[in-house]
């Protein structure tokens, strides 16, 4: 089983990016994309969707081992494969299988207290829509801050810049549908 980061650090190679030029494209420093190529730091989820990106590939494929991928749909609890940032306070876990032709894509956060997705905004094509299922998160939309409890939920364009934070000392659950999957 190979690791996020060196699915990351191979797929830099096969683009014959440098870690500096990867590293410029995502706004890192090539000191700390150095330090998750060898497992010793872990991304944001903000910044391992920019590292996907960059890198042509989907999220699940920095993820997920290739030979574990089938085409069933079901997916046990106890089989879910997580994520973890610890920069973040964030766990996030694939909700079905990563099958590249699925619509939409369902994810399980996981956010602690005051977990976030990072620091900065993001945006991409698509809608996301946001289930809270214990807890509360603030979804930062533009300019409006989205306050939002257990059973709320929340549509929107992932056109639009957006990140989340977990203000609380308790942890938040939330399911996550993202279309077109980005993980």
């Amino acid at each position: 089983m190979s690791s996020i980061g060196e699915r990351i650090k191979k797929s830099r190679n096969e683009m014959g990016l440098s870690l500096r030029e990867l590293a410029a494209r995502v706004d890192l420093s090539a000191s700390f994309l150095s330090q998750i190529e060898q497992g010793k730091a872990s991304p944001s989820i903000e910044n391992l969707k920019k590292i996907a990106t960059s890198l042509d590939v989907k999220v699940s494929y920095l993820i997920e081992d290739e030979e574990e991928k089938n085409n069933t749909e079901l997916v046990r609890h106890n089989e879910r494969k997580y994520i973890e940032s610890l920069d973040s306070n964030t766990k996030m876990a694939l909700l079905t299988t990563s099958n590249i032709d699925k619509a939409m894509e369902p994810i399980l956060y996981e956010i602690g207290p005051y977990g976030e997705s990072g620091r900065s905004y993001y945006s991409h094509h698509g809608e996301e829509f946001i289930f809270i299922v214990e807890g509360k998160l603030d979804i930062y939309i533009d300019d409006e801050i989205h306050s939002l409890g257990e059973g709320d939920s929340l549509y929107f364009k992932s056109s639009q810049r957006h990140r989340f934070k977990n203000n609380t000392d308790k942890a938040t659950r939330a399911i996550w549908v993202v279309n077109p999957p980005t993980f």
